[in-house]
């Protein structure tokens, strides 16, 4: 089985690229939903975040505050380190069973979006690794329409990720999000067009 991750900053674009894979039919494992799911209400990582965290990281649906983690992990690397412990760690060990558990199913490709493929050092474990881009100005625009949030906190998280030219170097291919869908469709064709995967 063929194994491709998809990685990309923040505002990059990568549910974009996911998306379209998915309409053509290639199944995609999502670990930032596998991570959301985690923290949701009864996830299993809400237990550890409850003992490591208190109680006031916990909403009143019982899910992780997703918005109160973020302000305490993004200006502390120590916390940040406690709450991957919990949580980015106890991910990988999961995606590896259910990667296991796909390829006995004998599907031909899956690809996985993991957004800090080359931050946890796993990239070597797939067979390519496509990076998605874009111009910071564009990525900021980006974060701040579809979370609300101001310019100051979108530079903040782009600055604690690998730089894009780290990412450019250790990536296989590499799709530019600047244009438009269309664009950004037609370099993912041409991709699976190269790895001989167009269905």
């Amino acid at each position: 089985m063929k194994k491709i991750g998809i990685t990309g900053g923040i505002g990059a674009g990568k549910t974009a690229v996911t998306d379209h894979l998915q309409e053509r039919g290639y199944i995609v494992i999502d670990t930032d939903q596998m991570s959301r799911d985690m923290t949701a209400p009864g996830g299993k990582a809400i237990p550890y975040i409850r003992e490591k965290f208190g109680d006031d990281l916990i909403d009143e649906t019982g899910a992780m505050n997703r918005k109160k983690m973020r302000d305490i992990v993004f200006r502390d690397s120590k916390k940040l380190a406690l709450l991957e412990q919990g949580t980015t760690m106890v991910l990988i060990e999961d995606l590896k069973k259910l990667s296991h558990e796909l390829e006995l199913k004998g599907n031909r490709v899956v690809f996985y979006a993991i957004p800090l493929l080359f931050e946890i050092g796993s990239s070597m474990e797939y067979d390519a690794t496509w990076l998605v881009t874009a111009d910071d100005e564009t990525r900021i625009r980006r974060v701040m329409k579809r979370d609300g949030v101001d310019r100051e906190n979108v530079i903040r998280i782009m600055k604690k990720q690998m730089p894009e030219e780290e990412k450019k170097k250790l990536a296989s291919d590499v799709i530019v999000n600047d244009g438009d869908l269309e664009s950004l469709r037609r370099q993912v064709d041409e991709l699976l067009s190269k790895y001989g995967l167009s269905n």
